[in-house]
C-alpha cells in the first residue's frame, strides 16, 4: 500500500485524522494464582465488547509475562478523555471492575501515557502473532531527534511491512523522557526481518548515542482487538531552549 493509500484510508476509517491526542495507558496487573483462566475471559468480553461497541475505543490489548504468567498488561488507547469516560461506565468494564477482587492481587500500576506516535492496520491476531514491549530511557538533550528518528522509522516501517502491523510510542506522563514502545507483528519470520531493514538498522544506529537505557518486557499476546488504521503523530517536543523563546 502506497503512503497516500495508506493516509487515506486512515482519514476514511476514523472520519479524520485525530484533532487531540488519545489517550494511552499501559496497566500492568498481578493475576491470583489459579485464575488465569477467569482473568482471562473477562478481559476477553471487556475487550470485544468494548471495541465493537464504543466508537473512540481504538485499541485494547492483552498480553502476559513470558517470565511470570501471573503477571499481565493491558495497553489501550481512546480517542479522547470522553472516550475514555464512556468507556468506564460501559457495561463490560464494570463488569470487569466487579469480577476483578476475586481474580487480580493488590498488584496494580497504571501508566498514563503521552502519545508520540500511533499507527497501526486492523489486527486478526493469530497463533503466530508477536507482541513486543520496550522501555527506552532517553537522554534529555536528544527529545527532538529522537522523536523524529522513532516516528520516521515507524511510519515507513507500517508503509513498507506488510508483517508489520501495530507500532505505537509514547512517553510516561511523569516521566518525560521516559519512552514506551508497544508493537505487534503478524509472525515471528516478521519481526526478524523487520530487524534486517534499512530503516531500523539506521534507527538502531543513530539512536545509540540518545539512550541511555533499555528495557525490552517479554511478553505473548492474550487477547488483540483494535478498530484499525489509526494514523496520529504529536507535534515534537519542546526543548527547553524553545520554550524560553515561547514565553
Amino acid at each position: 500500500m502506497t503512503l497516500s493509500k495508506w493516509l487515506l484510508a486512515t482519514a476514511l476509517a476514523t472520519g479524520t485524522l485525530a484533532q487531540a491526542a488519545p489517550i494511552v495507558n499501559l496497566f500492568e496487573l498481578g493475576v491470583a494464582t489459579g485464575k488465569n483462566a477467569d482473568y482471562q475471559a473477562v478481559g476477553e468480553h471487556n475487550i470485544t465488547a468494548s471495541i465493537a461497541a464504543e466508537t473512540g475505543t481504538l485499541a485494547m490489548y492483552s498480553v502476559r509475562s513470558k517470565a511470570d504468567a501471573n503477571l499481565a498488561y493491558m495497553f489501550e488507547i481512546y480517542a479522547d478523555e470522553a472516550a475514555y469516560q464512556a468507556h468506564l461506565q460501559s457495561p463490560q468494564y464494570q463488569a470487569f471492575l466487579q469480577a476483578a477482587p476475586g481474580i487480580l492481587t493488590e498488584h496494580k500500576q497504571k501508566t498514563e501515557l503521552v502519545p508520540r506516535f500511533l499507527g497501526d492496520k486492523k489486527i486478526a491476531p493469530s497463533a503466530d502473532t508477536r507482541t513486543n514491549l520496550v522501555v527506552v530511557e532517553v537522554k534529555p538533550p536528544f527529545d527532538q531527534d529522537f522523536y523524529r528518528l522513532v516516528s520516521a522509522a515507524m511510519h515507513q516501517s507500517l508503509q513498507a511491512e506488510n508483517g508489520v502491523l501495530a507500532m505505537y510510542a509514547a512517553s510516561a506522563k511523569n516521566a518525560p523522557h521516559r519512552w514506551y514502545f508497544f508493537e505487534i507483528y503478524a509472525s515471528e519470520a516478521a519481526y526478524q526481518r523487520h530487524r534486517q531493514t534499512p530503516h531500523f538498522q539506521h534507527y538502531l544506529q543513530t539512536s545509540a548515542a540518545m539512550v541511555q537505557d533499555k528495557q525490552f518486557i517479554e511478553i505473548s499476546p492474550m487477547l488483540l482487538g483494535n478498530k484499525g488504521y489509526l494514523n496520529f503523530q504529536a507535534a515534537p517536543p519542546q526543548t527547553e531552549a524553545t520554550q524560553e523563546y515561547s514565553k
